[in-house]
């Protein structure tokens, strides 16, 4: 009987538990679809979910009408970036294999490039959205997820002041994953991804694993003097090596499946 009281103490006393308020900085295509399930496993465990988008193509609230959407604008449509995406996928599914490693560079740097234009433009949407932001920040957010491909969302975690967790499905050459998530990958043992190589190098396949993970550092590094300006510009600090988190409370997170 005594026991049964004490329980019976011990549940009224406990304080509620209820779910809290998370923003989500998506990449559109697989990426999302990566993200789904993590969005879908927060909102089963009572958490509300805002997704901040430019567009509704992919990301789309018709699965789930619990989830929110805070859709900004960008000065381009889908269909650009449909066509990126489309372009990005037949150069790497199609034309890869059959070129050069200096055919590789070209290509690859040309779709970063194009890349770099629509994120800064992404970015802009958002950032400099002063109305947009402040509905944000009064939100209350407790954390933001963020696919480090699409630049920024460390950015916004800062304007408004919230923990920041990348998600991340995979980059060209594991660039992101081992310089932003510390991931260890040396490149004589682990085939970088779009290398199309497998677990089980020859010694002329381990040589050209390493290239390649060269020349996909190389492709992002190019870029990154670029956003060290954006992001020097847009957070008032001077960046001289672009960084995945101004965060100080950072966690990444593999999907290896």
């Amino acid at each position: 009987m005594h026991a049964r009281h004490l329980l019976l103490v011990m549940y009224l006393t406990l304080p509620g538990v209820a779910g809290e308020n998370v923003l989500i900085w998506p990449t559109e295509g697989s990426h999302w679809i990566n993200l789904k399930y993590i969005i879908a496993g927060l909102m089963a465990r009572g958490h509300d979910v805002t997704v901040a988008t430019m567009s509704q193509w992919f990301v789309n609230n018709s699965e789930s009408s619990a989830m929110k959407l805070e859709v900004f604008q960008v000065p381009f449509t889908h269909e650009t970036t449909e066509a990126f995406l489309n372009n990005w996928l037949d150069v790497s599914l199609y034309q890869a294999p059959d070129l050069s490693f200096w055919g590789r560079y070209r290509v690859f740097s040309a779709l970063m490039a194009k890349g770099r234009e629509l994120g800064m433009q992404v970015c802009d949407g958002i950032l400099k959205n002063e109305e947009l932001v402040q509905r944000l920040r009064e939100a209350k957010f407790k954390v933001l997820l963020s696919d480090p491909v699409q630049v920024c969302g460390d950015l916004l975690a800062l304007k408004l002041g919230v923990p920041l967790v990348f998600t991340l499905r995979f980059s060209p050459g594991f660039t992101l994953e081992r310089h932003c998530g510390q991931m260890p990958t040396p490149p004589s043992y682990v085939p970088v991804i779009l290398s199309e190589l497998s677990d089980k190098m020859s010694f002329v396949e381990r040589s050209q694993n390493v290239l390649y993970s060269f020349m996909y550092d190389w492709v992002f590094l190019r870029s990154w003097g670029d956003w060290d300006a954006y992001y020097s510009e847009a957070s008032g600090r001077w960046f001289g090596s672009f960084r995945c988190a101004g965060s100080t409370r950072l966690v990444f997170i593999f999907n290896l499946v």
